[in-house]
């Protein structure tokens, strides 16, 4: 006889954080339903999964929505904070009517993330929140208006950002630990570079220019990487919340981490010439090998288009005209992305195969 699932438990479960309102959904009908209808697997099925079927971990899976419902409330939500901007536009400076949009943003989330813990209407409300917050607190402290008033002095910037930029972290810090929204984390962390680029541009002027800002954005770029990685770690599966919060701070990183090493590599897009163009490949290969050991897309991802520039300065050195350049360039990337995808788990078992046995293979997904 199946013992009976606690609804209390399960619900501690997701405010918890262990597991989203959509698994925990999919649990309670799972665990209600006769083991057959439940359609749980049988020993062949599983067998032929793991020979042919893209695993759970593989997939990748983002958690947006769980249905229309979720797609027809966000529009509610854009619809109505654009009428409430909209609305309060003449009657302030922009950084109060920031101030009431990003109230209002709380307001929705106490709903629809903390409450109904919808997944799309939580990510957008999230992603709102943010930016609202950091432009009301910069108007309140500078006492400017941010976005529609006279410029400050771009010596003085770095310097009076800081302290509102530690308010809109303490902000999305507060927000993200009300709602538990995975992609707040990655906007937390997002503000909190922003605040290093700030204090450093304070205390060292024009350390931030040309090969220093590379610089400083690969070490960045690797920090939320190494973050991004110890989630991937408590959840090498990628079947709780720590999953999705690690694809975000991927996300965060990839471009950082994909731009400065092509940049410090090379001498950037506008003069790249062949040379330069056969080094970017290289990078971009090795940066790949990264992406499919880590079973992460997201480096994969931010460095199409400095492939794609690549190939296409190949062939322009080997005088292919511009329209055929365009269309073999695009066919090439098109292929490699099909290929690969198709053949990931296949070439994360052959890449990672030396790695077997070893402790860096127990952080990422299994690969056999």
């Amino acid at each position: 006889m199946t013992a009976r699932l606690d609804p209390a438990r399960l619900e501690a479960a997701v405010s918890l954080g262990i597991l989203t309102r959509p698994q925990a959904d999919r649990l309670a009908d799972f665990w209600a339903a006769p083991l057959q209808q439940a359609g749980a697997p049988t020993t062949a099925d599983m067998a032929a999964d793991s020979q042919d079927g893209i695993a759970h971990a593989d997939a990748e899976e983002v958690r947006f929505a769980r249905g229309f419902h979720d797609v027809f409330i966000s529009i509610g939500i854009v619809v109505f904070l654009f009428g409430l901007v909209y609305g309060l536009r003449n009657e302030g400076p922009s950084y109060l009517v920031a101030g009431a949009a990003a109230a209002a943003v709380w307001g929705l989330s106490e709903i629809f993330a903390k409450r109904l813990r919808l997944a799309l209407p939580s990510f957008l409300l999230t992603v709102a929140f943010a930016p609202l917050l950091l432009i009301a607190c910069t108007g309140f402290v500078t006492g400017d208006d941010p976005l529609f008033g006279q410029p400050m002095a771009e010596a003085d910037l770095p310097l009076y950002m800081i302290f509102p930029t530690l308010l809109g972290i303490a902000g999305g810090a507060l927000h993200y630990w009300r709602f538990r929204v995975p992609v707040g984390i990655a906007i937390v962390a997002g503000t909190v570079l922003f605040l290093a680029g700030l204090t450093v541009e304070t205390a060292v002027p024009g350390l931030l220019l040309g090969q220093g800002m590379a610089w400083f954005s690969l070490a960045m770029g690797l920090a939320v990487f190494a973050v991004a990685m110890r989630y991937d770690a408590r959840d090498p599966q990628r079947l709780t919340v720590a999953s999705d919060k690690a694809f975000w701070l991927h996300l965060l990183a990839a471009p950082l981490v994909v731009h400065s090493v092509l940049l410090l590599a090379t001498d950037g897009v506008e003069t790249m010439g062949s040379a330069d163009a056969i080094v970017a490949i290289c990078l971009f290969a090795a940066l790949a090998f990264v992406a499919v050991v880590v079973d992460r897309r997201a480096l994969l991802v931010s460095g199409l288009g400095y492939f794609g520039i690549a190939i296409g300065r190949l062939m322009s050195e080997a005088q292919v005209s511009g329209e055929t350049s365009l269309a073999v360039t695009l066919i090439l990337l098109g292929c490699f992305i099909l290929l690969l995808g198709s053949a990931w788990r296949a070439v994360r078992r052959a890449l990672c195969r030396p790695l077997r046995g070893t402790a860096f293979a127990r952080i990422v997904p299994a690969f056999d």
